[in-house]
């Protein structure tokens, strides 16, 4: 009997001691401190990491340095003005969606041939036979827009008879189906009565350098006759 309870106090003893050292207890008795285990607030806090001044030095962009401006300067030597102006028509001609060829010349030409419709972004819709004429002789009828002086080297050729100035009138006013005639040579009276030209057709905005007059369609008549 007393061989069985030392040998329960044997076994009790052991477990006490494994125990004590899952906790901590070691070194003679001592009580080692144990790092406890994590709650929420700790684990919440430990998957936050502080970004080191290196890291957070590697992720923002360097700032992007700015334009040295360029000066601007009026002092443009003589025919600049007019060489420049040159230059942006020849890159903003017109080229036709469809080529068409003519077998006659020179080539009727109508004012309602003028245009395919209108584009809210692009504006007129420049037909591909206008476009195609563009450089070729043309024979036209229509009338003068009212002048502005009694002997004219040019003027605005319509569709109909205009009973206003057209640098008088709003945009409203003054048709789309217009073409700008420039003589080749000599001068003409104003006239009331319809008109019919032969003449070279240039097709493309361009601004005339001594008027200022912006124009789509222009023709350089060598032939000009009342009708």
């Amino acid at each position: 009997m007393i061989a069985l309870n030392a040998s329960r106090h044997v076994m009790t003893l052991a477990v006490v001691a494994i125990l004590l050292a899952g906790c901590g207890v070691s070194n003679g008795g001592a009580i080692v401190a144990v790092t406890p285990l994590p709650t929420a607030a700790t684990a919440s806090a430990e998957v936050v990491v502080t970004p080191t001044s290196e890291a957070a030095t590697a992720t923002v962009a360097a700032p992007t340095p700015a334009a040295t401006p360029t000066p601007l300067s009026v002092d443009l030597p003589s025919g600049s003005a007019l060489a420049v102006a040159q230059a942006t028509d020849a890159a903003m001609q017109p080229t036709p969606r469809s080529l068409v060829t003519f077998d006659q010349s020179p080539v009727s030409l109508r004012f309602d041939e003028f245009y395919d419709g209108y584009n809210i972004r692009s504006g007129l819709i420049l037909s591909d036979k206008l476009v195609s004429l563009d450089g070729q002789e043309v024979v036209i009828e229509g009338y003068m827009a009212p002048p502005l002086k009694p002997e004219l080297d040019w003027f605005v050729l319509t569709r109909i008879r205009l009973e206003y100035c057209p640098f008088c009138s709003t945009a409203a006013d003054w048709p789309d189906d217009i073409a700008v005639v420039y003589l080749n040579e000599g001068t003409i009276r104003p006239t009331e009565k319809p008109l019919r030209l032969r003449g070279r057709l240039e097709v493309g905005p361009s601004v005339d350098p001594e008027t200022g007059m912006v124009s789509l369609v222009r023709i350089y008549a060598n032939q000009l006759d009342a009708l």
